[in-house]
C-alpha cells in the first residue's frame, strides 16, 4: 500500500456534534460521520461517542489508515495532545489526555490541536488554494461566541500557553458587557451570534438573531441600525487585530457566516470608514466541514515531521 492510498482520520470535537471524515493525501474526503455529542453523560460519554465514530471510520476505509487528527473546543497542548481547559459546554473535558487515550484504543498516532485551528488549517489549505502569503492568515470563527487562529506558513501559532488567537476576548469596551472569561467588554460579547441575538431581544423580547437579520434585508429601521452597530463594533476589533498583526488577509468563518449577505456590506463600509488601510477579506469556503479537513491535515503534517525526523 503506498502513502498515496492511505487515508488519514479528520475528526471535529465541538459542544453540539462530532463531526468526523476520512480523507485522502489529497484532501479528498472519503467519508463522512457525525454524532451528538453527549454532553449531559460528561467526559466518558464524549469519549464513547468519540471511539465510536473513530471505530466506525476504520471500518468503513479500505486502505491504511496512517494517523488520526482531532480538534477539539477548549484551549489544547498541542505537543501532549491534553485538553488543558475547556468550558462547560464540554463537562469534565479540563485535563482529559486525548492523545493518549486515542493512541491507547486504537495502535495510531494521534495529533490534537483546538477545533479553530483545525478549521483554520482546513480552509487555508482546502479553502484559498492561495499559494504565497506575505504575512499571516487571521482565520475568525464567529458563532455562539468569537473565536481565532494565526496561520503563518501553514503552520498555526499557538503562543507561549496556547492562547494566541484568542482574538474573541480583546478587550473591546471598557467595563462593557461580562464575558465568560472573566472579563468585561471583550470582543465576543459584541461581533458574536450570542450578541446579536442580546441586541435582538432589546428590540423586541420576542425576536432572535434570525429575525433581527430578516428585519433588516426588510429595511425595519430598528434591525438596520442594529446590524450597522454590531458591524462596526466587528470591525473596530478586526481594524485592531489588523494593526497588532498585519495578516496578509482575514478569513470570516463560524455559523454566523451563513449569514453574511446581509451583514458583510455593512461590515465593509465600516472598516472603510473606520480606517483608510485596506482590510483583506474573505469569506470560509467549507462550512463545517472545516473543522474535519483541517484535523486530517495536523495527522497528515504530523506524520511527515515523524518520518523528517527519522531521516
Amino acid at each position: 500500500m503506498t502513502e498515496n492510498s492511505s487515508h488519514y482520520i479528520g475528526v471535529d470535537l465541538g459542544g453540539t456534534s462530532i463531526k468526523g471524515g476520512l480523507l485522502s493525501l489529497d484532501g479528498t474526503v472519503k467519508s463522512e460521520l457525525v454524532k451528538r455529542t453527549p454532553v449531559k453523560e460528561g467526559r466518558e460519554g464524549i469519549l464513547r461517542e468519540l471511539f465510536t465514530l473513530i471505530e466506525e471510520l476504520l471500518e468503513i476505509s479500505t486502505d491504511d489508515v496512517r494517523a488520526i487528527g482531532i480538534g477539539s473546543a477548549g484551549r489544547i497542548d498541542p505537543v501532549a495532545g491534553t485538553v488543558l481547559y475547556a468550558t462547560d459546554n464540554l463537562p469534565g473535558w479540563t485535563g482529559t489526555p486525548l492523545r493518549d487515550l486515542v493512541e491507547g484504543s486504537f495502535g495510531l498516532p494521534a495529533f490534537v490541536d483546538n477545533d479553530v485551528n483545525a478549521a483554520a488549517i482546513g480552509e487555508t489549505w482546502m479553502g484559498l488554494r492561495d499559494t504565497f502569503f506575505t504575512g499571516p492568515i487571521m482565520f475568525i470563527s464567529l458563532g455562539t461566541g468569537v473565536g481565532g487562529a494565526i496561520v503563518h506558513k501553514g503552520e498555526i501559532i499557538h503562543g507561549a500557553n496556547g492562547g494566541a488567537g484568542e482574538v474573541g476576548h480583546i478587550l473591546l469596551v471598557l467595563g462593557g458587557h461580562p464575558c465568560n472569561c472573566g472579563q468585561n467588554g471583550c470582543l465576543e460579547q459584541y461581533g458574536s451570534g450570542t450578541a446579536l441575538n442580546r441586541i435582538a431581544r432589546n428590540i423586541e423580547p420576542q425576536w432572535n438573531s434570525h429575525i433581527l437579520l430578516k428585519q433588516c434585508t426588510e429595511g425595519e429601521p430598528r434591525a438596520v441600525r442594529a446590524v450597522e452597530v454590531f458591524a462596526a463594533d466587528l470591525a473596530a476589533g478586526i481594524i485592531s487585530i489588523r494593526n497588532m498583526l498585519d495578516p496578509h488577509k482575514f478569513i470570516i468563518g463560524g455559523g454566523l457566516v451563513d449569514s453574511h449577505d446581509v451583514w458583510w456590506d455593512y461590515l465593509r463600509s465600516k472598516l472603510d470608514a473606520l480606517s483608510g488601510q485596506k482590510t483583506v477579506l474573505e469569506v470560509a469556503q467549507l462550512g463545517n466541514r472545516a473543522g474535519l479537513i483541517g484535523a486530517a491535515k495536523l495527522a497528515m503534517d504530523g506524520i511527515a515531521r515523524v518520518g523528517r525526523s527519522r531521516k
